[in-house]
């Protein structure tokens, strides 16, 4: 899956670098060319900081399941340790009880 978003990226990062230099290599220097430069540039500036933008939230959410992984896990170990401890307490009651 990452591999075709990369090829996606890729065409469409093309695709708007194509457009741009088309525009500022045109003969015609108009109102209208100048418009469509800057919303092609405005386009290209668009989508690669909804690719980073993206990317960084990827990483928080990979980030945030990873800590919470680690906690479920101490969590558990904690609950073990707990349950020996408290065996053991039942065990030495048991002696302080004999004598």
């Amino acid at each position: 899956m990452k591999k075709l978003e990369n090829l996606k990226e890729l065409e469409i990062s093309s695709d708007l670098h194509l457009l741009g230099g088309l525009i500022l290599r045109s003969k015609k220097k108009t109102k209208t060319s100048k418009a469509v430069g800057d919303a092609v540039t405005r386009l290209f500036f668009y989508f690669h900081e909804s690719k980073n933008t993206l990317r960084l939230y990827k990483e928080a959410l990979s980030d945030y399941n990873l800590r919470k992984n680690r906690a479920i896990e101490r969590a558990r170990k904690a609950e073990k340790q707990v349950e020996f401890l408290e065996a053991e307490l039942k065990k030495f009651k048991k002696i302080v009880n004999k004598s």
